[in-house]
């Protein structure tokens, strides 16, 4: 059979519009929800381990160190199976992040412009040692803006870091549940 240029393309030919989605599920997420004790947990871990830290930061005039650990505690409560969330990851990104930038206060850089390779340098470094945890990049913009003393910063931060860690792992042991998953 010879082929005839008027011949219109045969319909396997013609690619497919993709599938919309229902216009009434666009807002609705393919998540399932939490458990609504798994909800109130992760609120009021959350809120214990923060008034703790809080507390401390008060003291000790550090409040600085809050925020980048307020998302740490979000994610170890709301995803404790999360590797993200454990030991290893909380308290070893925070460390490494801090060391970096310290390092990098060190040779003399500072400002937005140091803060911005600082991270970079941290994030790769967490990355390669297997330690990543995102709020730790925040501790390391923090450091390089802030310039805090590192004799008083670094001990509250790995006491920080760590005490949101025997927060999750007391609600835990309180629910019957196993945290951490893992603690290499």
């Amino acid at each position: 059979m010879a082929f005839d240029a008027r011949e219109e393309p045969a319909a396997a030919d013609v690619p497919e519009r993709p599938a919309k989605r229902p216009a009434n599920r666009w807002w609705k997420p393919d998540e399932p929800r939490l458990p609504r004790r798994t909800v109130a947990s992760a609120a009021i871990t959350t809120s214990v381990g923060l008034t703790v830290l809080v507390a401390v930061g008060a003291l000790t005039q550090q409040t600085a160190l809050v925020p980048p650990l307020a998302a740490t505690m979000a994610i170890v409560t709301a995803t404790p199976h999360s590797p993200l969330a454990q030991p290893r990851h909380v308290i070893g990104g925070h460390m490494l992040a801090c060391l970096v930038c310290f390092a990098v206060l060190a040779l003399g850089w500072h400002g937005p412009w140091a803060a911005a390779v600082a991270c970079g340098i941290a994030c790769g470094l967490v990355l390669a040692l297997k330690a990543a945890h995102p709020p730790a990049m925040a501790t390391a913009v923090m450091i390089m803006l802030a310039h805090p003393p590192a004799t008083h910063f670094v001990p509250l931060l790995a006491a920080g870091a760590v005490l949101l860690v025997v927060v999750q792992m007391i609600s835990s042991r309180l629910q019957q549940e196993v945290y951490p998953a893992s603690w290499w």
